[in-house]
């Protein structure tokens, strides 16, 4: 009886859903690790590098890691001097103050730059490459904080392993309850088609800022980074039942195909190929459940 209800449920509940799988997280590790400059974070995805983009000046702002600009979280108000590291703009050891003083970023005062230290930056931090093979739809997420004005910018960029280009101009994340930090704040893109089946995907954040000493605080800061896609369909199913190709039919096989479940058309996920997914494929895919797919 209990296998029956559940069935019931399964049909009534679902609709044609073609699932998400996660192909790349970056998270930027633990530790307030004040002053880590980003070529000192070892990243579990490999490293990632900088280019710069324009004008920067001897103390130009420095991509850092680190938790003096820590990630509390959608909705909240940024903080200082936490555990939860990010990736963001710092100023760098400039007028006896020390690196990295969390998403703040440094600027001369108009008409002064070699009286006191220049300060004008533009630099982009670029990931490693991010393999989106056999996925298509690819989707970027991730959580931020940014200030600035219509000069001193954050700007979102993609490459497809041989060109950059832009894709977003972020908002701005200034909040009167959470003057002069930011609030964190989710942001999810779509990746150009050209991501789709790319096994040399890269995602960057280009900081730029001149030195007219119109300066707002924060900078910018970028944590929690998520790359999404779906499996392409290429209508052979080599290993039955591993619907995000990870080697295996496990348990994201199986989210994927119950929301798939009770599909009459072109169905993605499927077991007998007769492009429905009924107690049939179900029956199919418990068979497979747990097994390793042949090498």
């Amino acid at each position: 009886m209990r296998r029956i209800l559940l069935l019931a449920g399964i049909c009534l509940a679902s609709t044609t859903v073609i699932a998400q799988v996660d192909l790349w997280t970056e998270g930027f590790g633990e530790g307030c690790n004040q002053g880590q400059l980003y070529t000192s974070y070892a990243s579990p995805n490999g490293n990632w590098t900088q280019s710069l983009t324009g004008l920067n000046e001897a103390s130009s702002s420095n991509w850092y890691v680190s938790a003096t600009e820590n990630n509390t979280g959608e909705g909240n108000c940024g903080a200082v001097c936490g555990t939860n590291a990010t990736l963001h703009i710092g100023a760098p050891s400039v007028l006896g103050l020390p690196a990295d003083p969390g998403a703040a970023y440094y600027e001369g005062l108009a008409g002064f730059c070699g009286l006191l230290p220049c300060g004008a930056t533009s630099k982009r931090i670029e990931s490693p490459a991010i393999d989106c093979s056999g996925h298509e739809n690819i989707t970027f997420s991730f959580l931020y904080i940014e200030g600035g004005n219509a000069i001193d910018n954050a700007t979102v960029w993609y490459s497809d392993g041989v060109t950059w280009e832009q894709i977003d101009d972020p908002a701005k994340t200034f909040s009167g309850l959470c003057s002069p930090q930011g609030q964190w704040t989710a942001l999810s893109l779509n990746l150009p088609e050209s991501a789709n089946d790319n096994p040399n995907v890269k995602i960057g954040f280009q900081w730029i800022n001149n030195d007219d000493g119109d300066a707002t605080d924060p900078s910018f800061a970028v944590d929690d980074i998520l790359i999404q896609g779906t499996v392409i369909d290429t209508g052979i199913n080599t290993c039955p039942g591993d619907f995000d190709l990870d080697g295996t039919v496990g348990t994201g096989d199986l989210l994927l195909f119950l929301g798939n479940y009770g599909c009459m058309m072109d169905c993605q996920y499927q077991m007998d190929n007769d492009d429905i997914v009924t107690t049939a494929d179900l029956l199919l895919f418990l068979e497979v459940y747990g097994q390793d797919c042949p090498e």
